[in-house]
Formats: C-alpha cells, structure tokens, sequence
C-alpha cells in the first residue's frame, strides 16, 4: 500500500485537525466512502483516484510532472510511479500503480478496504 496513502493524503486535508490517527483514518475513510457503508469499494476508490489526480495535475495536461508530484510522492515514489521514465507521470501509469495499491491493501481479496 505505497500510494495509497499518497491518493489519501488529498482527503486529509479537511481533517488535518484530528486528534488520533484512527479518528484521521476513520474520517478520511468516511470521506471517500460514497455511500457510507463503512467499507471503501473499488469504485469508490476508483473514483476518489480520478479526483485526485485531477487535482494533483494543476496544467491540466493530463500528467504529474515532478513538480506538481512532489507536495504527495519523493523523488524514488515518482521515479516508481514513472514506468516509462521520462519524467512524467500519465494517467495511466497512475491509475496502473493506484490499481496495484488497491489489490495490495485488499488483503482478503473481496473488492473492498475495510
């Protein structure tokens, strides 16, 4: 789960104040969950992926540069992200890597986080 937590970071914003880090995880959890069942789906996940990355792309050009990369992936996170290495990251490459973290942290396989 090496960029999820990257995808999420986008969501804390909100809750930067919170106090503990389960009541962070379970706001930002709520956030994302769209229909509030308490489990993050993959099309919920998915859809909160898009978002984010539409946010991260501040040109509208349809990649991350390093530069609009960097407030949410090291330089290592981005060269990784980066298949194709040419310094760009598409949404692609993206959505290629957010699917993997998915699966990752799908433990039991059962097209949800929990």
């Amino acid at each position: 789960m090496k960029y999820v937590l990257v995808v999420a970071a986008l969501a804390l914003a909100p809750v930067a104040n919170a106090e503990t880090v389960a009541e962070l995880h379970e706001k930002e959890l709520n956030a994302i969950d769209a229909n509030n069942d308490g489990f993050l789906s993959k099309d919920e996940f998915n859809a909160f992926s898009d978002y984010a990355f539409q946010e991260m792309d501040e040109d509208k050009n349809g990649t991350l540069g390093l530069n609009e990369a960097k407030p949410f992936l090291d330089i290592k996170q981005f060269q990784d992200v980066d298949s194709n290495g040419d310094s760009l990251v598409s949404k692609a490459e993206y959505n290629a890597q957010m699917e993997s973290d998915f699966t990752e942290a799908d433990q039991d396989g059962n097209g949800q986080l929990d």
